[in-house]
């Protein structure tokens, strides 16, 4: 578990970062580049990710999973590291030929080419190498340096509408440069193996299994941007990006232990210690919705005191979408941990694809029945549904399958603290204009409020690490 803690720590830095710099890049793009800028380049990235998804063929949780199990059992990890590695890059190269090929008939083709650099990004990209053997730090480190050097690009860079090719640059080269970095790392496991084409290949039944549900999972998240572009223009895909973007933000930093467990947990599974990924559970999932659950009552706290100063006039639409999506802060989270803490750990790809393709197949169908009827909203709802459903199924199997339970005093008093946190706060605040003044006053009330509430209510577990701590040391 040590090991475990300080993965965390370095991922919970990384992922602190992914916070921060987005909360300074993300007004400074909006305003530059507009509803219409930012919806093209999502837009545009959302035709490359479907390319990027085809290059790395399921192979960052096929891999992450394998080079887990090999590393507990002590075997040769650099046979099967380029196994793996010429396996994708395979794909990749043939992948990115056909992008360059497709791209050359759309309109905006140049900024198309650029975006062809997250494509070649996979063929560098060794994370789940890093990740299966659970040394976090060295991909926290490129990933913080490089983001540093994008951040900074953006700052001095971008300044209006016409810096949307050199905004693209920045971002897909930042990209590309962050999974080259890490290979300096590698000689230290990593040594020179002579492989065949036929053990290169043998990996191709396994990584489909995981490809499957990437395919799914890509249908009800990137599909939307796309169909928004075709049908409602790029202005439409910068609201719904951005208002996706403020809440995922913290969706990202909520599941931080999941990335950092899921290794873990293949070598729990690996030592047939089942009963010990259950009760490990038991904690980290609770724990997760005394965050989530007050992160988004939060969101419904600061939302309209947020959008007006951090997005610009421009963006005053999101006022209406924002609340929307902010149920996800708390839906997601929770269906990511049941698949990176259990299913995939334990094997049961199955039921995984099961969860995604049933999301798929919902996003779909929602964009088909409810894009014509509400328009904008109607994949915003598709999406939602999709969201929820994709837990529901997982949630559904995980409880059949373990002897795991929710405490539901818990989850009530966390719910009814963030009610009272949120009506509280706003009431205070009404008056208050919209500004970085009003938000930090609105974090203080409300977090002040929800602790003291769960604290009181005895359901706070920081309150039981800090008592444990303190006896422990002795103070």
């Amino acid at each position: 578990m040590r090991n475990v803690a300080k993965n965390f720590i370095y991922q919970s830095i990384f992922q602190v970062m992914k916070i921060i710099i987005p909360i300074i890049t993300i007004p400074i793009v909006s305003k530059a580049l507009g509803p219409p800028g930012v919806g093209l380049y999502n837009y545009t990235n959302s035709i490359a990710q479907y390319f990027v998804l085809v290059a790395s063929l399921g192979v960052a949780m096929y891999g992450n999973r394998e080079i887990a199990l090999a590393y507990n059992r002590k075997e040769n990890i650099s046979t099967l590291f380029w196994e793996l590695f010429f396996f994708k890059a395979i794909f990749t190269i043939a992948v990115l030929v056909v992008y360059l090929i497709v791209v050359s008939f759309f309109e905006n083709r140049l900024i198309l080419y650029v975006q062809g650099i997250t494509i070649l990004a996979v063929l560098f990209d060794i994370s789940w190498f890093f990740m299966g053997i659970e040394d976090f730090k060295k991909t926290s480190i490129c990933n913080l340096i490089v983001q540093t050097g994008t951040f900074l690009a953006i700052l001095f860079f971008i300044k209006d509408s016409s810096d949307l090719l050199i905004y693209t640059f920045i971002q897909t080269m930042g990209l590309l440069l962050s999974q080259s970095l890490v290979w300096l790392f590698t000689r230290n496991y990593i040594k020179i193996e002579k492989i065949s084409i036929a053990n290169i290949f043998s990996h191709l039944k396994g990584s489909i299994a995981f490809f499957i549900p990437e395919v799914a999972i890509l249908l009800y998240t990137n599909l939307n941007k796309t169909v928004l572009g075709i049908f409602l223009g790029s202005a439409a895909v910068g609201y719904y990006t951005n208002s996706f973007t403020i809440n995922i933000i913290f969706t990202t930093v909520i599941t931080t232990l999941d990335t950092v467990l899921l290794p873990h947990m293949s070598s729990l599974f690996a030592k047939d210690n089942i009963e010990r990924i259950i009760t490990l559970m038991e904690k980290t999932i609770h724990i997760q919705l005394f965050f989530s659950i007050p992160v988004m009552f939060g969101m419904l706290t600061v939302y309209d005191k947020l959008i007006p100063w951090f997005f610009g006039d421009q963006f005053s639409f999101m006022n209406y979408v924002v609340p929307l999506f902010s149920v996800l802060i708390v839906i997601s989270p929770l269906g990511i941990s049941l698949a990176t803490q259990y299913l995939i750990p334990i094997g049961q790809v199955r039921k995984y694809n099961k969860s995604v393709i049933i999301g798929a197949v919902i996003n779909m169908l929602g964009n088909l029945i409810l894009l014509p009827i509400f328009g904008f909203f109607g994949v915003v709802f598709s999406n939602i549904l999709a969201e929820f459903f994709v837990t529901f199924v997982r949630l559904r199997s995980f409880l059949k399958q373990t002897r795991f339970q929710f405490d539901i005093r818990k989850i009530i008093f966390y719910v009814i603290s963030g009610l009272v946190m949120m009506v509280v706060t706003r009431s205070i605040t009404i008056n208050m204009p919209a500004s970085l003044t009003t938000n930090i006053i609105q974090f203080f009330i409300a977090v002040s409020i929800y602790i003291s509430l769960t604290s009181v209510l005895k359901v706070n577990p920081l309150i039981v690490v800090i008592n444990g701590y303190l006896q422990e040391n002795k103070f």
